[in-house]
């Protein structure tokens, strides 16, 4: 298990925080180096900054019991909600293109850039929150005994000894690992679509509705408390809206086109 804390010189920062950190300066440097283009740099930047506010703010709404009574650890990085992050880079993304218009002969490149930046940041931002909750405890599966699941049982042999919130130690369903693994194939398939086609395509709307399916699924998994709402947990209803949502913007899109 990758440890928790993490020491750079005179600094010591959660592993949580360090990789967010570094998947998002990662992603930033991608943009700049990739496109060499103050404008899309710029539009990166504030994607970032949309997604890592966007992520704060849901998860301090969903843990408001906590935090209104420790208000001074709300502006931080130790805990982002995946759904906010989303919703926060979409809302940026959506502003970034009011606000930044290239021109006629450059949109196409622009577009296209724009839509694979997004992609790779949004899955390097959640593979390293996925990594970073294992030592944490945060998103943590259910435990699983050889007792009840079976000692042949999937559940049994897929088990890791990670933690929970109380850093409590038991076999459970890696479900930070099932994410990470989820978000890498989905993200590879997004470059390869990158590389093979030869027009702009929605990449972030097609891996907002991967993202959604897959967490739907690994929620069934999930040991860590959460608002049950019409037998599914909050985080499901918050998918089938993402999903939804996505799903409708990917129609529309290719009506306009």
């Amino acid at each position: 298990m990758p440890p928790q804390f993490v020491s750079l010189g005179p600094f010591t920062l959660n592993i949580y925080t360090f990789l967010i950190a570094l998947a998002a300066l990662a992603s930033l440097a991608w943009a700049w180096f990739r496109a060499r283009d103050a404008g899309i740099f710029t539009v990166a930047l504030l994607l970032a900054l949309g997604a890592l506010v966007g992520g704060r703010a849901v998860y301090v709404a969903l843990h408001w019991d906590y935090f209104h009574e420790h208000a001074h650890e709300i502006v931080a990085l130790a805990g982002l909600s995946e759904h906010g992050a989303i919703l926060g880079g979409l809302v940026a993304c959506y502003a970034s293109r009011i606000t930044h218009r290239p021109s006629p002969a450059q949109f196409s490149i622009f577009n296209s850039q724009f839509s694979i930046f997004n992609s790779q940041f949004f899955v390097l931002l959640a593979i390293a929150a996925s990594i970073g909750c294992i030592p944490n405890g945060c998103a943590y599966g259910r435990v699983v005994f050889w007792q009840t699941d079976g000692a042949d049982s999937l559940a049994w042999r897929l088990r890791a000894d990670w933690p929970d919130a109380y850093l409590v130690n038991n076999p459970r369903w890696p479900t930070q690992a099932f994410m990470a693994l989820w978000l890498a194939f989905t993200g590879a398939l997004m470059w390869a679509g990158a590389r093979l086609c030869r027009v702009p395509l929605a990449f972030l709307l097609l891996l907002v509705v991967s993202f959604a399916i897959g967490d739907f699924l690994i929620q069934f998994l999930r040991g860590d408390p959460a608002l049950m709402v019409a037998g599914l947990r909050i985080y499901q209803w918050f998918d089938l809206a993402l999903a939804l949502l996505a799903a409708v913007a990917i129609i529309l899109r290719r009506k306009i086109h």
